[in-house]
Formats: C-alpha cells, structure tokens, sequence
C-alpha cells in the first residue's frame, strides 16, 4: 500500500522572498535613477557619489567590479565631472534672489503659424551681395505677389563655401547684406512698405545642399528668400497704416 504525502508545512514559499527580494531592488534602482536625471545641486551629490564609489569600487573601497565596459564612462565618473565642473559657481537652484520688474508685466508670443515662399531662391554670385539683372528681375514678380498686403515678409540671406569666404567677410555679414540688397531693392524700386519687411541672416547655417563634390552646391546655398508669415503687421507695429510722425 502506497504511503500517503505528508502535509507540507504551512508558512510563505520560497519563491516569494525571492520575488519580494527583486521587487526591492528594482525600487531602488528606480529611485536613483529619478534622484540622478537631473543634477541641480552638483555640490550636495558629492558626498552621495563618493559613497556610491566606495561601495561599488569603481576606483577602489570594499570590492572592484568586473565590466566589459569602461568604468570612465560610467554615470557615477559624469556625476562626478559635473560636480568638479561647478566648483562654487552657484546653480539656478541656488539663486534666491528677486527678478527685476519692468514696466511690462506680461510677455505677448507671437507665434507666426504657416509661411509661404515667395517667387523662388534668389542667386548671388560667389563673394558678392549685387543684385544681378535676372535677380531684378525676379524681385520685381515678386513684388507685386506682396505689395499692398499687410502681412510681415522676412528677407532671409543665406552665404556658403570657400567662395564666400574669399570676400573677407564672415558668413553671417554677406548673408546680411545680400539680403538688405534685396529688401532695398523691394523698397526703392518696387515700391513695397519697407515696415512689411524684415531683414535676417542665416549665414551657413541653412544650406541646401553639403556636397561638395557637386560643384553647383554653392550656387543653390548662396540665395536669399522672401518668406511671408501669418504674422499682420497690426500685431506687431504700433502704427500699421503709418499715420505718425
């Protein structure tokens, strides 16, 4: 006759310690992750971060860890960097003092919504801000798509290569005078309200192509657009019709 089992022992299984023992660690490790994603007080982490290195033995203390990576890259070391970097600078969490008040209280956004390009790049040629008599030509088409409208257009200048380079000026000054060029031109030929129209340099910052193995890429990046905004300019000039002084 087969022998019975015997009752097994009331009490927890094994399996839970073991799961609760996980579930513990788990908390921690998410709690120091939320504690380091943002280090504002980099000189009150010091302390923390020289404990952690000593348990975890990254630079020596109780034990040394077996990584296949490098323990340089290792968030403790960039805290740890950080901390070093900020010496006795105060951080913007320790700044306590009062803003200055202006006279405005609020800050109006304008946010400019949709904008639309107008008539096409216009192209300079290499180290020069001179309208050439295609460009006038395309100035003057695009004239009559914004004359008599009230919405801001931006003049947008853009410069790029070696070829600019060979003006003596810096990227960001030739792009601004092509693109003043431009809104002169608009102005005093073409008879658009110099108020519509704002000036902007991008530089080389914008470039429409990199290549350069292609030896047209200079040609598209040195341009200047006309840009029209959602923007009235009721929203932003104090006399839009310009009835003043």
């Amino acid at each position: 006759m087969a022998k019975k089992k015997p009752p097994e022992e009331p009490g927890i299984p094994e399996w839970v310690v073991t799961y609760g023992d996980m579930m513990s660690l788990l908390l921690c490790f998410f709690i120091l992750l939320s504690a380091f994603s943002e280090l504002k007080k980099p000189r009150e982490y010091q302390k923390v971060i020289e404990s952690i290195k000593e348990a975890l033995g990254i630079d020596g203390g109780l034990g040394m860890i077996h990584t296949l990576q490098n323990p340089q890259n290792s968030m403790i070391n960039h805290l740890t960097e950080h901390a070093k970097m900020a010496g006795d600078v105060a951080a913007r969490s320790d700044v306590n003092e009062q803003s200055i008040s202006g006279r405005d209280q609020t800050v109006r956004t304008i946010r400019e919504g949709n904008r639309w390009a107008v008539g096409g790049p216009i192209p300079f040629a290499p180290a020069s801000a001179e309208l050439s008599r295609s460009a006038r030509e395309q100035l003057a088409r695009i004239a009559e798509q914004i004359r008599g409208q009230t919405r801001k257009v931006e003049i947008k200048g853009h410069a790029w290569g070696l070829e600019d380079k060979a003006s003596g000026l810096d990227y960001r000054d030739l792009a601004y005078q092509r693109a003043r060029a431009v809104a002169q031109y608009l102005e005093k030929e073409c008879q658009v309200r110099p108020e519509l129209l704002s000036i902007v340099s991008a530089g080389n910052s914008e470039p429409k192509s990199v290549d350069l193995t292609d030896p047209g890429a200079g040609a598209v990046n040195r341009r200047v657009e006309v840009v029209i905004s959602e923007v009235d300019l009721a929203e932003v000039h104090p006399d839009p019709e310009w009835q003043g002084n």
